[in-house]
């Protein structure tokens, strides 16, 4: 992997983490979610103009936007319920192992021993981060996770069926603004949203620039790269996630939550790179 292409990857983590972030700082996350995804499919729209995508990109565009939608609304439950050092690594770092196992149980692809041991070392972060923690912010933390792996899951046989990563993900973004969107305005008043707005305007601009942002990079990152490395350092995010709880939010446990958070970058690691 070049320098350039660990730079790329290593900033749009940290990207990622950054607007989850900004969502969990919010005086109302879910408007914030929706100000943010609004903002995403307005930027993303005029790109998408310069990309055709086939009537068959439709069922998974709206399946992907479906689980997105239930992603932010749990992903916000787990925010109101616990710290964020303790949320976005477990959410962030289940998903994948999620994945690894439905494969393994519907399409019959069993994991070696190296996929063994990256599900003991996710476990074992996992463990480390929530234990004594509130049951309840663990519980919508991890069905997080469940909603990040359908539309990983979704989004991933999609680009591979359509040929068109960037189209679709254009197309994506505008998808889960659609979807999540009527869900605030039914959810809050004018009011509430016009509040949300005034106050943290610009954090909210700046965290769905951030988002588009650190999608654009790890494609960019992808043409210097095999994929497979760029997908398992993109997953380094766990640990910008840990340490922003602890220095910034002065989340209480961080340095523990930070060594959970470490085992579970590892095991992506260790279940994502090809040797």
């Amino acid at each position: 992997m070049s320098y350039l292409a660990l730079v790329l990857v290593l900033t749009a983590a940290l990207l990622h983490a950054s607007w989850n972030l900004v969502l969990k700082t919010s005086r109302d996350r879910l408007t914030a979610a929706g100000v943010q995804l609004a903002i995403s499919a307005f930027v993303s729209f005029p790109f998408l103009l310069f990309w055709s995508l086939p009537l068959s990109a439709l069922p998974y565009l709206v399946a992907s936007s479906m689980f997105h939608l239930g992603y932010v609304i749990t992903l916000v439950g787990a925010y109101d319920r616990a710290d964020f050092s303790m949320v976005y690594p477990v959410a962030r770092g289940t998903a994948p192992i999620l994945i690894t196992v439905g494969a393994a149980v519907a399409l019959d692809e069993v994991p070696g021993v190296r996929g063994l041991i990256a599900i003991g070392l996710v476990a074992a972060g996992i463990v480390f981060i929530a234990a004594w923690q509130n049951g309840s912010g663990l519980l919508w933390a991890l069905a997080t996770a469940v909603f990040i792996a359908g539309y990983m899951m979704v989004d991933g046989v999609a680009v591979r069926k359509l040929d068109s990563s960037i189209g679709y993900t254009l197309a994506a973004f505008i998808g889960f603004a659609i979807t999540l969107v009527p869900v605030v305005l039914w959810r809050r008043t004018a009011a509430e949203i016009t509040l949300t707005i005034r106050e943290e305007g610009w954090s909210h601009l700046l965290a769905a620039l951030a988002g588009v942002l650190g999608y654009v990079l790890v494609l960019a990152a992808a043409r210097f790269a095999p994929l497979g490395l760029v997908s398992a350092f993109r997953e380094t995010s766990v640990v910008f996630g840990a340490i922003g709880g602890w220095i910034l939010l002065k989340e209480d446990l961080g340095r523990r939550r930070f060594l959970g958070a470490f085992l579970i970058a590892v095991g992506l690691l260790t279940l994502l790179i090809r040797v």
